[in-house]
C-alpha cells in the first residue's frame, strides 16, 4: 500500500499526525492529509496533540544550556570526516556530501527530541531503536529509517523520491568502528514501509555511524561500494536502550 492510500483509508493516523507536525510529510500526501484534517475531528485531535508537544518542548527547553557531553559529541561528528580512518578516496567521497550534515542532524534532532521527551503518548506506529533522517544535499529530507522491536524489523518513510526505470535504490551503513561501508538493502519501488530486518543487517545498523542512499544499477552495486549518485546521507541516533 502507498503512502497516500495509507492517508485515504485511515491507516496510522497517529504517526501520520506526527509526520505533517514535524514536516515529514510532504507533497502530495501533505494535501490529501489536510484535506482529510477538514473533516476528521478525530484526526484534528491528533495534529493539536504533537503541536502541543512541540510548543512545549520548545518552551521547556529553549533555555537549557546543554551538556558539555553533548557538544562535544556533535563536534565529533562534525569533525569524523577529518578524524576518520578511511582512505583518501573515502575522505574524497565523503567531502563532497559533507554540507548534509547540519540540516539532517537538526532534523534528527528534532525527530529524537520527540521521542525521548514525550513517552506517554501510545503511537500507534513502530517503538523505535534506532532512527536516522536521510537528506538530500539541499537539508531536504528524503528518506528516514526506523528499527523497531529490537531490531527485527525496519520501518521505511520516503518523501518524493522517484527512481527511474532502469535504476534502483541502495541503503548503506557507515561503521563508527572501522569506517567501512556496507550494503543493507536494494529498493526498486518507493512504497515500501516495513520489511523484516535480519540479524547481520541488524548489527550492521547498530555499529553505523550514518546511513547513507543511493543511485544503483538494477540489482544494486556490483563491488558492494556506493555509486557516487548519493541521494541522502544521515546520521543514525539510537533512541532507547536495548538488550545486545
Amino acid at each position: 500500500m502507498s503512502r497516500n492510500e495509507s492517508v485515504d483509508s485511515g491507516m496510522n493516523h497517529d504517526v501520520l499526525a506526527f509526520e505533517y507536525v514535524t514536516g515529514v510529510m510532504r507533497g502530495h500526501e501533505r494535501q490529501v492529509f489536510e484535506r482529510l484534517l477538514k473533516t476528521n475531528d478525530g484526526l484534528a485531535d491528533q495534529v493539536r496533540f504533537w503541536e502541543e508537544q512541540l510548543m512545549q518542548l520548545s518552551n521547556e527547553h529553549d533555555q537549557r544550556e546543554p551538556a558539555a557531553e553533548v557538544w562535544q559529541a556533535i563536534q565529533k561528528k562534525l569533525n569524523s570526516n577529518q578524524d576518520s580512518i578511511y582512505s583518501e578516496q573515502k575522505l574524497s567521497f565523503w567531502s563532497r556530501w559533507s554540507i548534509w550534515l547540519a540540516p539532517g542532524l537538526a532534523l534528527l534532532i528534532l525527530v529524537s527530541a520527540l521521542f525521548l521527551f514525550v513517552p506517554q503518548y501510545n503511537v500507534s506506529g513502530p517503538n523505535a531503536d534506532y532512527v536516522a533522517v536521510l537528506t538530500d544535499a539541499k537539508g531536504a529530507p528524503r528518506l528516514t529509517v526506523l528499527t523497531a522491536t529490537k531490531g527485527t524489523a525496519l520501518w521505511l518513510k520516503w518523501n518524493d523520491l522517484k527512481i527511474p526505470a532502469d535504476k534502483n535504490l541502495q541503503l548503506w551503513a557507515v561503521s563508527k568502528s572501522d569506517g567501512q561501508i556496507r550494503p543493507l538493502g536494494v529498493f526498486s519501488q518507493t512504497d515500501i514501509e516495513q520489511q523484516p530486518l535480519s540479524v547481520p543487517n541488524w548489527r550492521l545498523i547498530k555499529d553505523s555511524e550514518s546511513l547513507l542512499l543511493t543511485e544503483e544499477d538494477i540489482g544494486g552495486s556490483a563491488i558492494d561500494e556506493p555509486s557516487d549518485m548519493v541521494i541522502a546521507k544521515g546520521v543514525c541516533v539510537l533512541l532507547a536502550k536495548i538488550e545486545s
